[in-house]
């Protein structure tokens, strides 16, 4: 595997100004045309190709200009990696931020980088041994967190496995009213978060935050320490419990503000299951694939 050299060119050094410890953090600026009227938010694509080209379908549907962002986790889980990173680098260059499990990109990427030889396809190592040059170096240069402006408004993306006031990682099994405290800026018009794998859009006294979900395995149920399954979708008003569906996000502006809204689709969830049945050497047994994709469930 050869080892990038080249410098980033799509990330800047200097961190968002924030009450909270930022270091070693990057950040990128992006300025969006106001040309643009619609912003199209996806995240935790976890190497799925299907999702993808259904998300292609709708995007292709729409009539007004528009840009996407990609807000972090390209990979592990499915083994499509590689064509979702190569998606990614189509339609959201320089606007893709580093999920959790890209980090694991980076180490890789580190001195005398390990081969990936027998490494599962469906993990972070597997897709990692299968990129090209350009795919590893775009890679590398993935920041931490976008600084996007866009008609006068601020939004600030960044995956959500990490945040800007405390040093801890953010457990994935967190409410929405929880994520806000933690998430939540006045500084900016809108944070937009992934990681959690669940929808929400919420405004409070500390600012607004969303959460595009996740474009490939919902996770609205798990159980807890005790045993008990919880299914977090029983006490929002804007989620069904038999809707399993996937999401993304997008925002447009009317009246001067942002209107950001959860945008719910489907792919062949079956085809994927297909797929993944008859390749040999997975890590993740397929039943517990089936509850991520077909149940939106943690095992």
């Amino acid at each position: 595997m050869t080892q990038m050299l080249s410098r980033c060119t799509n990330a800047s050094a200097p961190d968002v100004g924030a009450s909270a410890p930022t270091a070693g953090r990057l950040t990128a600026q992006v300025e969006v045309n106001p040309s643009i009227q619609r912003l199209v938010i996806v995240s935790d694509l976890h190497g799925y190709k299907e999702p993808l080209d259904a998300l292609d379908r709708w995007l292709d549907q729409l009539a007004e200009p528009y840009l996407v962002f990609v807000n972090g986790d390209i990979f592990e889980g499915g083994i499509d990696g590689c064509f979702t990173l190569e998606w990614t680098m189509r339609r959201a260059a320089g606007r893709t931020t580093r999920g959790n499990h890209d980090s694991a990109i980076f180490e890789y990427l580190k001195a005398e980088p390990p081969s990936g030889e027998g490494a599962p396809d469906d993990t972070e190592l597997g897709a990692y041994r299968e990129m090209t040059p350009d795919q590893l170096e775009f890679v590398k240069c993935l920041p931490d967190i976008l600084d996007v402006r866009w008609r006068g408004h601020s939004l600030r993306l960044m995956h959500g496995h990490f945040n800007l006031r405390t040093p801890e990682t953010t457990n994935w099994r967190l409410r929405p009213a929880e994520l806000s405290e933690i998430f939540a800026d006045p500084a900016v018009d809108l944070t937009v978060i992934g990681h959690t794998h669940y929808p929400f859009i919420s405004q409070g006294a500390d600012g607004a935050l969303a959460n595009p979900g996740t474009v490939a395995a919902p996770l609205f149920r798990y159980r807890d320490p005790s045993g008990r399954e919880i299914d977090r979708r029983v006490d929002d008003p804007d989620l069904s419990v038999n809707d399993n569906r996937p999401s993304f996000l997008t925002i447009t502006e009317a009246n001067g503000r942002l209107q950001p809204r959860i945008e719910r689709f489907d792919y062949d969830r079956e085809r994927l299951l297909r797929r993944h049945a008859v390749h040999d050497g997975l890590r993740m047994p397929l039943d517990i694939r089936h509850a991520w994709i077909m149940e939106a469930r943690a095992p």
